[in-house]
């Protein structure tokens, strides 16, 4: 759903064939030194996975999220268009957002980013869930971010703030309780900048959660084609490279999507 941050995100969905570039601080020519005599180490393997997954660029001809018209660079220009798709009963039925958001354990107070808002489709629920507190929808598209200013004033959700970030820092306040981010991280150019950004805005202890299409869904399931779908395990392994600790991963919770928990040290 938008890189937009996704289209954001709500909404939000892997380019084109640069050669992968190693993680920071990382030698990628000593990788291959790891592997031994047969080359077979299991950690230089996941590191080759790791960085072919986060560079992975196919060019996509397709034309929604169930496969056309999706890949990386993929704009989410026109809300009204999108809000159709994204705001739809067919993806309640798989979605489950009121489910997603009761996973979060959020309090009344909590400040929370939707990450790649989209059309704020998270973003309303969120702001539900938080009544005292405060909920920052992110998009990259300003469209979008526009379109969320104008829902929330319509809908009286006076907790609920913009911002509009780019492709490598999401611009987000400071002391963040939660950051959720839902469909979009398959989307993310630069995801060891934009998520290194997400982590200094969380507070000691906060969340990140991270909701994305199982790598092994239906080739007919709804969002992206497989070769841009984003393994729980490299994700999970990406972001605690970048300083967050894995709590637990949930594969059960939604039937094309995994949920990834990420905490940062308090």
């Amino acid at each position: 759903m938008r890189t937009a941050v996704i289209a954001a995100i709500a909404g939000a969905l892997v380019g084109c064939g640069k050669p992968p570039a190693g993680s920071p601080g990382q030698d990628p020519k000593n990788m291959s030194e790891k592997a031994g005599p047969e080359g077979h180490d299991h950690e230089a393997s996941k590191e080759r996975a790791f960085h072919a997954q986060e560079h992975e660029e196919e060019a996509q001809a397709y034309s929604d999220h169930r496969g056309r018209g999706h890949h990386k660079g993929h704009r989410f220009t026109d809300p009204a268009e999108w809000t159709a798709q994204f705001d739809s009963p067919e993806r309640a039925a798989w979605q489950k957002p009121d489910e997603v958001v009761a996973a979060l354990q959020l309090t009344p107070a909590m400040t929370v980013a939707d990450l790649g808002a989209g059309t704020g489709y998270f973003t309303v629920r969120l702001a539900a869930a938080v009544p005292q507190g405060r909920v920052i929808a992110n998009d990259l598209e300003p469209g979008m971010v526009r379109w969320i200013g104008e829902r929330a004033a319509k809908e009286g959700l006076a907790n609920v703030t913009t911002a509009q970030g780019d492709v490598a820092d999401p611009k987000l306040p400071a002391g963040l309780d939660v950051a959720l981010m839902v469909d979009t991280y398959h989307h993310i150019d630069e995801p060891t900048r934009f998520f290194g950004k997400v982590r200094e805005a969380l507070k000691p202890g906060g969340l990140l959660v991270v909701v994305d299409f199982k790598k092994d869904a239906p080739d007919d399931a709804p969002g992206p084609p497989a070769a841009m779908r984003v393994d729980d395990t490299l994700v999970a392994a990406h972001l605690t490279k970048l300083g967050l600790t894995h709590e637990r991963t949930d594969r059960e919770l939604l039937p094309y999507q995994y949920l990834v928990f990420m905490r940062k040290p308090g």
